[in-house]
C-alpha cells in the first residue's frame, strides 16, 4: 500500500475544513482547561496564550500529519491482502503515527516552555518518558477517532454514489422501456401516413427529431427544468395525437413560473403514458388528457411546493385494466421521488369520477 506523503487532494474532506475542525476542537479544549483551572482554584494564572498554543499545536499537528493518517484508512479498505495481515499492518502504523505525534508535540511544548521560562527538558527524562508514553495513548485515541470520521465519510460518498447510479440506471432503464415499443408504433404509423397523408407524416417525422434530441441532449442529467420536461412531453403527445387524430383533445394549464423550476428527468413521463394508455386507446371519440403545472401552497409539506398533475378521460366499458396506482411505472415514480425528495413529496392517482382519473406530484420547488 503506496503512502502518499503531503497529498491533500485525495482526502475526504478539503484541507480548509480540516483546518476549521482543528481549530474547533482546540478552541473546545481550551476552554475545558480553562473550566478545569476555575474548578479547582489553582494559585496561579490561567495563561491563555500560553494554553492556546500548546493545544492548538496539537491538534494543527494532525492537519499536517492528515495524508498519512487517510492512508492508514485507505489500508483498512484494501481488499487486496489477507484480513490478518491488513489488521497488523494497520495497528502497526496506528502506534507509530501516534508516537510520531507525540513526539513532535511534546518537542514543540518543551520548546514552547523554554521560551517561556528557558528551560529545557531532557528528552530522555524519567517525566519526558512518562509524558510520552501516557501522550501516545491519548494521541492514538485521537487517531482512532479521525480514522473513523474518514470511514464515515468515505461510508457517505460511497452511498451518495451509488444512489446516483441507482438512479442513472433506473432512468436509462425507463429510456428504454419508452423507445422500442414508442418508435415502433411511430414509425409503423408514418410508414401508413406517407402515401396518403404526406403533410402529417412530415409532421410526425419532425416531431419525432425533437422528442430523440430532447432523449440525446438530456441523457446524463437527473435533474432537468419543468421547460425542457414540457417540451418532450409535448413532442411526446403531439406524435400521439396526430396517430389517433380527433379521438383525443390535449389541453396545457401551465404556470410561467413554474417553468424554471427542476425536477426529476422523465419523473412525468409515465404518467402521460398511463394517460395514453388509458385515456386514449381505448377511446371511441371524444378523449381529453389535461396537463397542469402550477405553484401551490402544500400543507403537507407545509411550503410551497411544485404541482404537476394529469387528469384524463376513462372509457368505463374498456376492457383494458385501470390504472389503480399499482402499476410498474407508477410505483417506479415513488421510488424515483423517494430517493430524490426522501419523504418530502406526495404523489396520489385515483379516479375522480368513475370516467375521470387524475395523477398528482408534489414536490419541493428547487430552481
Amino acid at each position: 500500500m503506496a503512502f502518499h506523503f503531503l497529498n491533500y487532494k485525495n482526502l475526504p474532506i478539503s484541507i480548509k475544513n480540516i483546518v476549521l475542525t482543528a481549530l474547533a476542537v482546540s478552541i473546545f479544549f481550551i476552554l475545558k482547561a480553562y473550566t478545569n483551572h476555575l474548578v479547582n482554584q489553582f494559585n496561579y494564572p490561567f495563561s491563555w496564550i500560553l494554553i492556546s498554543l500548546k493545544i492548538s499545536i496539537s491538534y494543527l499537528l494532525w492537519v499536517v500529519l492528515t495524508p498519512l493518517v487517510y492512508s492508514l484508512v485507505k489500508m483498512l479498505q484494501d481488499n487486496s491482502t489477507t484480513v490478518l495481515y491488513k489488521i497488523l499492518m494497520f495497528t502497526t502504523g496506528c502506534i507509530v503515527l501516534a508516537i510520531f505525534h507525540q513526539i513532535l508535540s511534546s518537542r514543540i511544548d518543551d520548546f514552547i516552555n523554554y521560551l517561556n521560562n528557558g528551560y529545557m527538558k531532557s528528552f530522555f527524562g524519567r517525566n519526558s518518558v512518562t509524558v510520552l508514553v501516557v501522550g501516545s495513548f491519548s494521541s492514538f485515541i485521537e487517531l482512532l477517532v479521525i480514522i473513523a470520521s474518514f470511514l464515515a465519510l468515505d461510508y457517505q460518498k460511497k452511498y451518495i454514489r451509488n444512489q446516483k447510479e441507482l438512479i442513472a440506471a433506473q432512468l436509462n432503464a425507463l429510456r428504454m422501456q419508452l423507445q422500442p415499443h414508442f418508435l415502433f408504433n411511430t414509425l409503423h404509423s408514418i410508414a401508413a401516413m406517407i402515401d396518403i397523408d404526406t403533410k402529417n407524416a412530415q409532421k410526425m417525422l419532425s416531431k419525432l427529431g425533437g422528442l430523440l434530441r430532447n432523449v440525446l441532449e438530456y441523457d446524463a442529467e437527473q435533474m432537468v427544468m419543468v421547460a425542457d420536461e414540457l417540451n418532450f412531453i409535448k413532442n411526446y403527445l403531439d406524435l400521439e395525437q396526430v396517430r389517433y387524430q380527433d379521438r383525443v383533445t390535449i389541453d396545457y394549464d401551465i404556470s410561467d413560473d413554474t417553468l424554471d423550476v427542476k425536477i426529476p428527468n422523465m419523473i412525468f413521463q409515465p404518467l402521460v403514458e398511463n394517460a395514453v394508455k388509458y385515456g386514449i386507446m381505448p377511446t371511441i371519440d371524444d378523449g381529453e388528457i389535461v396537463i397542469t403545472i402550477k405553484q401551490e401552497h402544500c400543507k403537507t409539506l407545509q411550503e410551497n411546493a411544485l404541482i404537476l398533475e394529469i387528469t384524463n378521460t376513462y372509457n368505463s366499458k374498456s376492457t383494458i385494466e385501470k390504472p389503480l396506482g399499482t402499476g410498474v411505472g407508477l410505483v417506479n415514480i415513488r421510488k424515483r421521488l423517494q430517493q430524490f425528495y426522501q419523504n418530502r413529496f406526495v404523489f396520489t392517482s385515483y379516479f375522480q369520477t368513475k370516467e375521470l382519473y387524475v395523477a398528482r406530484i408534489t414536490i419541493p420547488i428547487i430552481t
